[in-house]
């Protein structure tokens, strides 16, 4: 592996010297973009560009290898996507750009190589120290509010400190410079935000009452409206929790609840208001309008208020897409009550056979669905699936694979992975199956009875209550 891994390093810097020699000629700098994936997940390459919408497809070559030249630019943070996993880069005119990683490793393995890498080797690795500092803010986040935001600007000082010297070094953009320091900022700013939610010994309602009037005083200078950074990860994140405390603290003002009820129709509504309020650019009003409702009807079991809560999605979203899909998930959710029956869907068996889905249930059943995108969740449901089925051999587990592949594959992809494939089936139409059964996402499971009436339609075989409903289930 290390020789292979020096061969592929020399190859890159190869590569990379001579469209530097190319760009340092001309007068009119290209662009370019590639890399090398070690265990790749698929065999393409997605780029995402500024504006978040598909530049294009790269297949990899027999070295799992890309190269893409721009034509008509625009620089900024774009972000690929290898099938499973996806980063930022920062992509401006004239850089020749390459990057090598090890899916096993994804985001630890990640090195760019070329012009223009320094400035993206020092972002990832500004994001690896975010992660890890984690576990350190959730400590902190325990401590009084004056003494935690004063070890906050420490971590904050220091990362502005470094960055700085960085710059002065590296005499880097002003596009670079925003962009770090937007990083930087809104780190800072998201770990403030999630203060109150992150205490262990006060409700909400109560940390929110001990924080004193400067605490959130950089809101002052947020712009809602970053059309840099606004599909940049650590603004995205700010905004969709920024929005969860102020909706939250305006909700506890008109209502008797004391702690966070994410579920709440009234909270929602004043969350969907207020983004409406702040917000002014469509592009990021309606991603994160589309990103709260979405994560709503996901969790929800309140039926009866979805249809209150599009309506005041389909007054704020522009986005015509955005509201069918909305609407597509709502009308699912009300097919989908307890009590009603299971959608008839048609499941292919491994023999290449097309039966109902309500075939199959015979007695009490758990369904579970899987995609070979998401591998982990493939891998941890089948294992839960045999645990709990060892222990409730009354309920039977189906496994239903969501993705447009034959039988053949799927056996392979089981094996390969060595998981059990007695009980496995795929859509005959898994597009128009995912919409019936809003398996968005795709760790939705569900519970039905021995006549396949629906009992939960989104219950998750990890959660500390699934073994009580099956309990449950069974002594009906």
């Amino acid at each position: 592996m290390k020789i292979k891994f020096a061969f592929i390093t020399t190859i890159l810097l190869l590569i990379t010297c001579v469209w530097a020699c190319k760009n340092s000629s001309t007068q009119n700098k290209k662009t370019y973009f590639g890399g090398v994936i070690l265990n790749p997940n698929s065999n393409f390459v997605l780029l995402q560009d500024v504006d978040n919408k598909i530049l294009d497809s790269f297949y990899l070559d027999k070295n799992n290898s890309f190269v893409h030249k721009f034509e008509a630019f625009k620089p900024g943070i774009y972000s690929f996507y290898d099938g499973k996993e996806s980063q930022s880069v920062l992509i401006e005119k004239g850089d020749s750009l390459t990057f090598l990683l090890n899916t096993i490793d994804f985001d630890e393995s990640l090195a760019f190589s070329g012009v223009g890498s320094k400035k993206n080797n020092y972002l990832m690795d500004l994001y690896l120290e975010n992660e890890s500092q984690e576990k350190f803010i959730l400590k902190i986040s325990q401590l009084e509010p004056n003494v935690f935001s004063s070890k906050l600007d420490s971590l904050k000082t220091n990362k502005l400190a470094k960055l700085t010297k960085f710059n002065k070094k590296q005499k880097t953009s002003q596009l670079f410079k925003k962009i770090a320091e937007g990083n930087i900022l809104y780190h800072h700013y998201y770990s403030k935000e999630f203060y109150p939610f992150a205490r262990y010994d006060k409700d909400e309602i109560d940390v929110f009452a001990s924080l004193d009037k400067d605490f959130y005083a950089y809101r002052k200078d947020i712009n809602y409206n970053d059309t840099v950074l606004k599909n940049y990860r650590p603004y995205r994140t700010f905004l969709r929790f920024h929005f969860n405390n102020i909706a939250l603290s305006n909700h506890f003002k008109h209502s008797k609840d004391s702690f966070f009820d994410n579920n709440s129709l009234h909270f929602n509504i004043d969350r969907l208001n207020i983004i409406n309020e702040k917000i002014n650019n469509e592009s990021i009003k309606n991603e994160i309008t589309y990103y709260n409702m979405v994560r709503y009807l996901n969790h929800s079991k309140n039926v009866e208020e979805f249809e209150d809560l599009l309506n005041t999605f389909k007054s704020i979203n522009t986005n015509v897409k955005n509201i069918e899909k909305v609407s597509n998930i709502v009308n699912a959710y009300t097919r989908l009550k307890p009590g009603f029956k299971l959608p008839e869907l048609e499941v292919i068996d491994k023999r290449d056979n097309t039966k109902a889905l309500s075939s199959l249930i015979t007695k009490p059943t758990v369904i579970f669905f899987w995609s070979n995108k998401h591998k982990y969740h493939l891998i941890d449901a089948h294992k839960k699936a045999t645990e709990l089925n060892t222990k409730y051999p009354e309920v039977d587990f189906i496994a239903i694979n969501a993705d447009n592949i034959s039988s053949r594959e799927q056996a392979r992809i089981l094996q390969k992975n060595r998981l059990n494939y007695n009980k496995e089936f795929h859509f005959k139409n898994p597009d128009a199956a995912k919409d019936i059964l809003a398996i968005r996402p795709i760790n939705n499971v569900f519970i039905v009875s021995k006549d396949a009436n629906i009992i939960n339609p989104k219950a998750n075989m990890f959660s500390i209550d699934f073994e009580q409903q099956l309990v449950q289930l069974l002594n009906q």
